[in-house]
């Protein structure tokens, strides 16, 4: 059984260990791939042999970020036989894919540093903050008790993680470390205009048509409360994009005025994966991602359902009309 731990000890086991895999989750978003390279450069700066690998590979909008031309897609062969394994960003164990986590198990050593209150733990020993903003934002603190002083590298890299997973400090989950540990990375010289128009500022053609495809077929409830769009293969090819640009349409629809619920039901294959956005006091982790065996933060969850995309829509659609109708009975009952 997996030990909670400090992110002191957690430094400390990771100080006594060489030859160390750092893991991100599927569908890798700015904050697993940014806070494992983070930490990547870390143990390279203690002279350790350190690898990163995500499911998929580095995705095309993170692919400018110092040391990604060195991730490994899960399913690649590895530039050594790693001893130890730090999951990162991963709020389960089956969100590492079956590469990942077959990758993972063959390690020897293994531990996790997370920040989703969702995470039951697992590995040997774990650190998780579920209050924090991003795992870039507990990743400074990591690398503080390594020891390391903060690079360039290492602060664009955490930059990225802690800005994208806050929604440019935005989101309800920023808190007042999360500013600090942004503005640790800031001290450093970073060149934040250049990292901000990258990921915020521009768009390929691809991701644009992409976007206008799933928001024209966008549903409402007749009360306006719950959103919902389809994102099918058959709009990926008409648009010439790829699966990550499908990164952030969810919240279009979250920001309509008077809805409460946004859903993005994306077709893979027989299988759908859901994108889950709400404002607090709603709980879309809880109420929605969880019984469907996802997870995530409160107000930003997801999860896969095994069923082909209308039914599977379906069953999210009325644990969600449920969350809603179960949040107006508590209101009138205040």
């Amino acid at each position: 059984m997996a030990s909670r731990v400090t992110i002191d000890k957690l430094a400390d086991w990771l100080r006594d260990r060489d030859d160390v895999l750092l893991l991100g989750h599927e569908s890798p978003d700015g904050d697993a791939a940014g806070s494992c390279l983070g930490i990547w450069h870390a143990l390279r700066a203690m002279g350790k042999r350190a690898v990163v690998c995500l499911p998929g590979g580095i995705p095309m909008l993170y692919a400018g970020l110092p040391g990604a031309a060195e991730v490994c897609d899960t399913d690649a062969k590895l530039p050594f036989a790693p001893k130890a394994a730090l999951a990162v960003d991963v709020s389960e164990f089956a969100r590492l894919g079956e590469a990942g986590q077959r990758l993972f198990e063959a390690c020897p050593d293994r531990a996790a540093l997370d920040h989703h209150h969702t995470n039951p733990g697992f590995g040997q020993l774990y650190f998780l903050d579920g209050d924090a903003a991003a795992a870039g934002e507990l990743a400074v603190d990591l690398i503080d008790g390594l020891g390391v002083a903060l690079s360039q590298d290492m602060a664009t890299c955490l930059f990225v993680a802690i800005s994208t997973d806050c929604g440019q400090f935005n989101y309800s989950n920023t808190r007042a470390q999360t500013f600090r540990a942004a503005a640790r990375c800031a001290d450093t010289g970073i060149d934040i205009a250049g990292i901000t128009e990258r990921l915020y500022r521009t768009r390929t053609v691809g991701r644009t048509k992409l976007l206008g495809l799933a928001l024209a077929g966008l549903e409402l409830s007749p009360d306006g409360q719950l959103a919902w769009a389809r994102l099918t293969e058959d709009m990926l090819f008409k648009a010439g994009a790829i699966r990550e640009d499908k990164e952030g349409i969810v919240n279009y629809l979250q920001e309509m005025r008077g809805v409460k619920i946004a859903v993005l039901a994306e077709q893979r294959g027989e299988s759908t994966k859901f994108s889950l956005r709400t404002k607090a006091p709603l709980n879309v982790a809880r109420d929605v991602a969880v019984p469907l065996g996802g997870g995530g933060h409160d107000c930003a969850a997801g999860v896969t359902v095994d069923l082909p995309l209308e039914e599977a829509l379906g069953k999210v659609l009325a644990l969600a009309r449920e969350a809603l109708k179960n949040q107006g009975s508590s209101e009138i009952e205040r």
